[in-house]
């Protein structure tokens, strides 16, 4: 039975998020887990403990009313579980604890105000756990909505690593039956032959180790990573892209940019990303 963590801070974000893990899981064995970290502030020491403990306690108690409400969405599935844990933690840490304490096996968070890729999760607690977590992470942006995944972009650098987290890709798409395009984007700082060479023993190389069917190829050429990304995924409406977290792939490549970049494009698409075993 598979693990999934969604955090909850009550937003619309947050429950858009829990509606993506239900509509991901429905027809499989899952408990849903969902998570409320708080954080009680008080700026005095002359503040009394009992009257934080008190704060604390109440704050809990009204996030454990309302963790239960929303578990209620999965009632009428009979192949989920869910479970509601509140705890007084800063939100990261609270995530990052529990997906090592209960082997977690997923974590489905929300992202708000997603303009870019890049922007989706810049400086957000989402982009933290996504550097941090030892299990996959989908970022969710505010009004992606579950619409099935039968086509999935994976973004490689021809990286050897890349075909270690395409079988895992395979181990969660398979059962949707998806068609996953790897894609990479070249820079045009070489000939398209060479670049058409690279994509080809690349491709070798993941039929080789995996025996799914359903995987394309496509070269795409641009300097801008993020808007390249943005156009392809809406050309061949990609419901699902997926990346690599590791240092000095295209990973990397996206989140190493200004912080300050104004992108004219905004992505709807759910974002995977998958994490290299230290």
């Amino acid at each position: 039975m598979k693990k999934i963590l969604v955090p909850i801070d009550f937003s619309q974000n947050s429950e858009n998020a829990l509606d993506y893990a239900i509509e991901l899981s429905q027809n499989e064995e899952t408990i849903i887990i969902l998570l409320h970290s708080f954080y009680v502030m008080y700026t005095s020491p002359e503040i009394p403990m009992e009257y934080v403990v008190e704060q604390s306690s109440a704050i809990q108690k009204d996030a454990d009313t309302r963790l239960a409400e929303l578990s209620k969405k999965t009632d009428k599935y009979d192949k989920i579980k869910c479970e509601t844990i509140s705890m007084e933690g800063f939100v990261v840490d609270s995530i990052l604890t529990l997906v090592k304490k209960r082997k977690i096996d997923l974590v489905v968070m929300g992202t708000k105000g997603a303009s870019g890729i890049a922007e989706m999760l810049i400086g957000s607690n989402t982009a933290k756990v996504i550097v941090k977590a030892i299990c996959p992470v989908i970022a969710v942006p505010e009004k992606a909505k579950f619409e099935g995944i039968d086509k999935v972009a994976y973004a490689t650098n021809y990286l050897s690593s890349d075909i270690t987290m395409l079988k895992k890709l395979v181990e969660f798409t398979k059962r949707f039956k998806a068609k996953i395009e790897i894609i990479h984007i070249a820079d045009g700082e070489c000939q398209y032959a060479y670049e058409e060479n690279l994509l080809e023993k690349f491709s070798k190389k993941v039929k080789h180790k995996i025996t799914y069917k359903a995987i394309s190829y496509q070269l795409l050429f641009g300097e801008d990573v993020e808007n390249k990304l943005e156009q392809y995924i809406k050309k061949e409406a990609i419901n699902l892209l997926a990346l690599s977290a590791r240092k000095g792939n295209l990973f990397e490549r996206i989140f190493r940019g200004s912080l300050t970049k104004k992108l004219a494009y905004h992505t709807s698409i759910p974002l995977i990303v998958f994490h290299q075993k230290k």
